[in-house]
């Protein structure tokens, strides 16, 4: 069993085991007067994540809230296994995703639709509940959920990673949940990998969402993919950079008409900011470089064909990309 980490005041860290690997995907929870879990993971973690509560010394049936900080099955497939156990929780969802919650299944048919390999596989085995209407709550930028006198929480439209991607501002040790919209920092925090998924990525919106989260002046950030740090600025600064450094490859290639092998020149990038895990975290590696980044250069390419409506070359060694659409 993997043991919770008290990360901040009164906030813990659960490991979620996210595709049986360690230290890649985490839940968070909030034990307060009223208690609150930020993101479930996938179905195929809520046993993990109901054992990370009760080791916390939290009942999971005094949930209070669960907030989802956007409807990607790694980051909401398990709510409604959970769920079950937290007889009293309302789940926050961004307003314009309320509707997957009641019923998923349009959504999960889509998912297993475009995605193969080792998502397939874990979407097959598992079982994504709808929500009851009454329990789930409709979130929008501003609102406000106060836990306690020293704990509440404000709720920040990220859109970019996501259209429907939330933020949420904790005020007891004045921290941010990230969500996906900062990217992913792996490896004890030393790796800043990008998370660019098809179809609904937007660099533009992205930066946008990175530049207001840092005009919090936050002391704490809380990735989903995986951790805490306390270099709030860095962190978001470095997330910044990523995307700005795949706009200027693809920049230069449009530029010079060398727009064959435009994505096998990201994922030679990607491949050097991966370097530093590879050894210590081998099997987080592997997944890294076989799924993410193939994921996230497909959807930076649709993106930035999109925006620029310049057609771009998505091939690898001379295959198509399979689309891997986990988020």
């Amino acid at each position: 069993m993997v043991h919770p980490a008290e990360i901040a005041e009164k906030i813990y860290m659960i490991d979620d085991q996210l595709y049986s690997i360690p230290q890649y995907g985490s839940v968070y929870l909030l034990n307060e007067e009223k208690k609150a879990l930020v993101d479930s993971g996938p179905s195929t973690s809520a046993g993990v994540v109901l054992d990370g509560i009760r080791e916390s010394g939290v009942s999971p049936e005094d949930i209070d809230y669960l907030t989802v900080t956007h409807i990607h099955s790694d980051h909401d497939g398990g709510v409604g296994l959970p769920i079950k156990n937290m007889p009293k929780a309302q789940v926050l969802v961004h307003h314009r995703r309320a509707k997957h919650l009641i019923g998923p299944s349009k959504l999960v048919s889509s998912a297993l639709a475009a995605q193969d390999g080792v998502e397939e596989g874990l979407l097959n085995e598992a079982e994504i509940l709808p929500i009851e209407v009454e329990r789930v709550r409709p979130v929008y930028d501003g609102d406000v959920i106060e836990l306690g006198e020293q704990q509440v929480l404000r709720i920040i439209e990220a859109p970019g990673h996501a259209p429907h991607e939330l933020c949420i501002y904790e005020s007891r040790n004045s921290g941010v949940f990230a969500g996906d919209a900062a990217s992913s920092c792996v490896g004890e925090n030393k790796t800043l990998v990008m998370v660019n998924p098809t179809p609904s990525f937007n660099a533009d919106l992205s930066i946008d969402t990175l530049k207001r989260l840092m005009e919090l002046k936050a002391s704490r950030i809380y990735f989903t993919y995986f951790g805490m740090s306390c270099e709030v600025q860095q962190k978001l600064q470095l997330a910044m950079d990523a995307l700005q450094a795949w706009d200027d490859i693809i920049s230069e290639s449009v530029r010079a008409n060398e727009l064959d092998g435009v994505a096998e020149r990201l994922l030679i990038q990607a491949g050097m900011v991966l370097e530093p895990p590879r050894k210590e975290w081998p099997l987080l590696y592997e997944y890294l470089a076989k799924h993410n980044m193939p994921m996230s250069v497909e959807g930076y390419l649709k993106y930035y064909q999109d925006e620029h409506g310049v057609e771009l070359d998505k091939r690898r060694n001379g295959e198509s990309n399979q689309r891997e659409n986990r988020k």
